[in-house]
């Protein structure tokens, strides 16, 4: 189990390719293991750009910085193959509580990166959630991605490492990140 800060994640991941240290096709599915408040988002923007300057094809879908409406951020996933944003959270209302997220959009977040799967070398997919600790989101993508022997890296943030284990199994390798 590895430990990091958040000031030295972003500097490591950015060598990641380069220096040997984490190649992210080195292991079939890798976990990078996070607090909440940890900036995962940054480590997967640079995994993403070292790989791509290394000539890996890239598939999955990261997160990217939304506008903010009402106090809330938007929460916008990219596709790494075609470069399409797609928004999957929903306005529920000023009054609303609870989970943002649009299931619709994030079925269609998912049919988009598994139509380009078989022209990939990397997965990236920025969180394993509420909607795959509950058995539906990017499962079908990672268990597909395996199929075809193209290695997942997934951020999975600690308040989901049991449902993550649970479906895992030995099959992944975590890195774990904090924000001390």
């Amino acid at each position: 189990m590895t430990k990091m800060t958040a000031m030295d994640a972003f500097a490591g991941a950015r060598r990641i390719a380069s220096q040997g240290g984490f190649d992210p096709r080195a292991g079939a599915l890798t976990a990078l293991v996070y607090d909440q408040g940890f900036a995962i988002g940054d480590v997967l923007s640079a995994i993403a750009a070292e790989s791509r300057r290394s000539g890996w094809r890239l598939g999955g879908m990261i997160e990217r910085p939304g506008p903010k409406t009402g106090g809330k951020c938007d929460m916008l996933l990219e596709d790494l193959t075609s470069g399409e944003t797609i928004r999957i959270s929903e306005d529920r209302g000023a009054l609303a509580r609870g989970c943002r997220l649009d299931l619709d959009s994030l079925s269609r977040a998912c049919a988009l990166v598994l139509s380009s799967l078989s022209a990939t070398d990397l997965i990236l997919l920025n969180k394993f959630g509420k909607a795959e600790s509950e058995g539906g989101g990017f499962r079908c993508i990672i268990s597909d991605a395996l199929a075809l022997d193209i290695p997942v890296v997934i951020g999975v943030p600690r308040c989901n490492l049991d449902a993550w284990r649970e479906f895992a199994g030995d099959l992944a390798v975590e890195r774990h990140y904090s924000c001390a």
